[in-house]
């Protein structure tokens, strides 16, 4: 009687965490071609913050802190549930950089207001698709390594004493971010396109 109930039980489990992110219209399309929901207002924040700090692109090599390429990678290689706590997650550390600073930066006002945003948008629209989303040891220790990046990149800002220099490594920083999070919403929007398709 209890081993049928702690199957039943994993079943509901593993059933809930597929409705959630089949779930998630934000992050996947009808046909693979097109661009989801994120992927629009994705481009958009990528352009937004290109245009409000000049070249900040080239500010990147500056920066002696290296950027977390192993945990994009190794989320690449999990489940779409996962792709979308982690990519919630990196741009919640992104939005708490800004927040309440973003004044000081040396930078076009309107267009970092409007890439700011963009990026509570994307939040909000993301902590409905993770609402259900049991969180992993193995997302709880890639979170772990991406909360240390984030802390060493306010810790380069206080450094700098938040100078126009030290805003446009960091805009370097977000903006390699936001590209590699569009690149993962491609990874998550096949998964979830494929799943639609076995069910």
């Amino acid at each position: 009687m209890m081993a049928g109930l702690n199957a039943w039980s994993f079943i509901l489990i593993t059933l809930s965490y597929w409705n959630c992110a089949k779930g998630c219209t934000w992050m996947k399309t009808q046909n693979k071609a097109s661009l989801s929901s994120f992927q629009v207002l994705s481009n958009s924040s990528i352009s937004h913050l290109g245009q409000a700090c000049k070249d900040p692109v080239n500010a990147y090599g500056k920066l002696s802190m290296e950027f977390p390429h192993k945990q994009y990678n190794r989320v690449l290689q999990l489940e779409a549930k996962d792709h979308i706590m982690f990519t919630l997650r990196t741009l919640k550390g992104i939005m708490r950089i800004y927040i309440g600073k973003y004044e000081k930066v040396d930078c076009d006002q309107l267009q970092l207001q409007i890439f700011l945003l963009d990026v509570d948008r994307q939040i909000m629209e993301l902590e409905r698709c993770a609402k259900n989303i049991v969180v992993t040891e193995v997302q709880k220790k890639i979170s772990k390594k991406m909360g240390i990046h984030f802390k060493s990149l306010n810790s380069h800002l206080k450094n700098t004493d938040y100078s126009p220099e030290g805003w446009k490594e960091i805009a370097a920083v977000v903006l390699k971010h936001l590209r590699r999070l569009d690149l993962l919403a491609t990874k998550t929007k096949t998964d979830l396109h494929d799943q639609t398709r076995l069910f």
